[in-house]
């Protein structure tokens, strides 16, 4: 169950190199990560599932809340469009015990109209900010950045960087009303629902070392140029002290 956290999609080459030895499925969480190629390729096709979501925070987002599931098998599509409905074949026959997990009508419109008009433009801008505080980050020594590759598109839901003294840093930004945010604190190997798995901090050392250094910054579409050479003049002006 690959993790396209941020907007940046996994090695899905490798994934399906170990699905195929291990005769596994392969479920994307793309929640993060609409509109992302990897090898000028939509996600869907490096797996058998793909979900999305429509969350208000999301790079396509609607009135509500909602999601929806990709898949180019069909035997999958035809148990999906069961299971969301309760399992009716019509009215009154339900094959299976299913769900409710409709999307409303109003909220497919919004999804659909936000499809065709306006994600494209929102994924370029946020390319676009992300390259700049990349080019921007480059020569400062205290500001990690993810190496990028030319075979991703990544669409940047967060623009995350990896820094010392991150929570003083991320008070600071927030004291010049930049929205510095952190995604996310606690590993999952650490939060209370994995108690049953019996691990300890220091198991996953890289996992909580990301999680004490990462810092997201905004880079939405709505932001400027300026807004952007702002908010990396103060991260200079913090490590400068």
């Amino acid at each position: 169950m690959p993790v396209h956290w941020a907007g940046r999609p996994c090695e899905l080459d490798k994934i399906k190199i170990i699905a195929k030895k291990y005769n596994l499925k392969i479920i994307q969480d793309a929640s993060q990560a609409i509109d992302t190629r990897f090898k000028n390729k939509q996600l869907v096709y490096f797996g058998d599932i793909c979900t999305y979501s429509m969350h208000p925070l999301k790079n396509l987002n609607i009135w509500g809340d909602g999601g929806f599931v990709a898949t180019n098998n069909k035997k999958i599509a035809d148990k999906l469009y069961l299971l969301r409905n309760h399992g009716l074949v019509n009215r009154n026959n339900s094959k299976i015990f299913g769900y409710n997990s409709r999307l409303d009508t109003i909220q497919a419109v919004v999804a659909n109209y936000k499809l065709k008009n306006k994600l494209n433009r929102v994924t370029k801008k946020r390319i676009k900010n992300s390259k700049l505080f990349d080019r921007l980050f480059k020569n400062n020594p205290n500001v990690k950045t993810i190496k990028r590759h030319s075979y991703l598109r990544e669409v940047f839901h967060l623009y995350h960087i990896n820094v010392k003294k991150r929570d003083q840093l991320q008070q600071y930004l927030i004291s010049k009303s930049i929205d510095a945010k952190v995604h996310y604190p606690i590993p999952i190997h650490l939060q209370s629902a994995a108690k049953y798995l019996k691990y300890k901090r220091g198991d996953f050392p890289t996992a909580e070392e990301i999680a004490n250094t990462t810092l997201s910054l905004p880079v939405h579409e709505f932001i400027r140029e300026k807004d952007i050479k702002y908010v990396v003049n103060l991260v200079d002006k913090f490590y400068s002290k």
